[in-house]
């Protein structure tokens, strides 16, 4: 079975005859190709960080269709398949969940790994075989639904919209677009990566800036023997924006015939519970993003990374297999809230010394690991000179900070926060808030 667009409700056929006339307008071009790249794992993310809109699609489409959270935010799950073709093709070999915030303008991106054990309706089961398990059982929308619902319970944040991608449209668009060019960070030899018929190939690539084309930029993507999740999420982040500069250095957009190849290649490959109209919305929420302001992570299982509250249990509990369990799932959940849901708390981006104003040692660095964890930048841990504290407190000692201020009043129940006259602060201080821990 081909993977099809399948929207959930009217979609009116004279709509494309309409769209089709207004493609000699640069700005209806754009339109049309973040319309077919809306819902696409690595490439709809891309056009939409490019930053191309104009007023066309504000007049046309004045509304906003798309389902919000109490905060406000659109919230839409991307999964990365293999496709039909492949042994295993819609397991879910990349996991994104990705949160839009209309008003501002602006998007959060977080990774899941493949091998997190999570609750589903289908039963207990790893995050990448949800998808694939409730297709087969229920078929292709409702498969979506269980998806939403499963991720929508682990992450505490309500989930709208989910679209399954075949890696098709990820190789085969590259080539449309001629291959990309990204800086390879270090060398990758993976003698596991799958040949297609059940075996093995090895995939090597070098240090340095390479071409790839279609299928190196796949295989760059999916390899991960040799490798943590963690890094192919940041190879995948990586060739995001490679794909994002090429369409902007080519004049892509502008090439009718290219995006018309590219909309056959998305409705053979897209899943989708996202409609035309809202597809098209978001497109338009495009037009005034700020992508200095993107937010995105990974959850993993390094304690020193922002996103470590990943841990291996022993495999015999799960029938041998190598899973990922939160150590906290409420830390977890306060995590995934201030990727997606409070990017504007981490976006202050303070720096945040933790002081002991206790007799326990090594209060400070417990705490000062646990607030890296949560994507904090802790740059000075050591021990209050003061009297002993009985209650936390705070002290602020730049403006600009209060969310971050705020936020860590109510998550460390905090007695106070206390301003400090930036005419007493020292020219050279780096830190914007200190945490003084107390006995309670």
């Amino acid at each position: 079975m081909n993977f099809r667009v399948k929207p959930i409700g009217e979609r009116k056929p004279s709509f494309w005859k309409r769209l089709r006339k207004k493609l000699t307008s640069r700005r209806a071009q754009i339109l049309f190709l973040v319309v077919l790249l809306g819902g696409v794992f690595w490439l709809g993310s891309a056009v939409l960080q490019s930053g191309m809109f104009g007023e066309k699609i504000e007049r046309v489409f004045s509304f906003n269709p798309l389902l919000t959270d109490e905060h406000g935010h659109t919230n839409i799950v991307l999964l990365g398949v293999a496709g039909e073709a492949e042994e295993g093709g819609n397991l879910s070999d990349s996991i994104m969940v990705v949160s839009i915030n209309p008003k501002v303008p602006s998007i959060s991106m977080l990774s899941l790994p493949r091998d997190l054990f999570i609750s589903s309706k289908i039963g207990d089961r790893k995050i990448n075989e949800i998808y694939a398990a409730a297709r087969y059982k229920h078929g292709d929308r409702k498969g979506l639904e269980i998806v939403e619902d499963a991720i929508s319970r682990f992450t505490g944040i309500e989930i709208h919209y989910s679209a399954a991608v075949s890696f098709e449209i990820f190789s085969s668009g590259i080539d449309l677009l001629g291959g990309v060019d990204i800086f390879v960070p270090e060398d990758i030899v993976d003698p596991f990566y799958p040949d297609g018929n059940y075996g093995y190939q090895t995939f090597v690539v070098r240090k340095g800036l390479q071409h790839f084309d279609g299928a190196t930029a796949l295989k760059y993507a999916r390899s991960r023997k040799t490798s943590s999740d963690y890094d192919r999420a940041q190879r995948q982040q990586a060739l995001a924006l490679a794909i994002r500069q090429k369409i902007e250095s080519n004049g892509w957009a502008e090439n009718v015939e290219k995006i018309r190849e590219f909309y056959d290649l998305f409705s053979r490959t897209v899943n989708t519970d996202l409609s035309l109209k809202e597809i098209i919305a978001l497109a338009r929420i495009g037009m005034s993003m700020d992508f200095g302001n993107v937010v995105s992570s990974v959850l993993n299982d390094d304690p020193t990374q922002a996103g470590g509250f990943l841990y291996t249990p022993a495999q015999e509990f799960y029938g041998g297999q190598f899973v990922l369990l939160p150590e906290s799932l409420a830390d977890t959940q306060t995590f995934m809230e201030l990727v997606l849901i409070r990017p504007e708390i981490l976006l202050e981006n303070a720096q945040i010394s933790v002081l002991n104003g206790t007799n326990l040692p090594g209060k400070a660095g417990d705490m000062a690991a646990r607030l890296r964890r949560l994507g904090f930048h802790v740059i000075d841990v050591s021990n209050y000179e003061g009297s002993p504290v009985a209650r936390t407190f705070l002290r602020q000692l730049t403006p600009s900070v209060d969310r971050t201020a705020t936020f860590f009043k109510n998550f460390l129940r905090a007695d106070r926060i206390e301003t400090v006259d930036p005419a007493t602060i020292d020219a050279d201080n780096l830190i914007d808030l200190e945490i003084i821990l107390g006995a309670d």
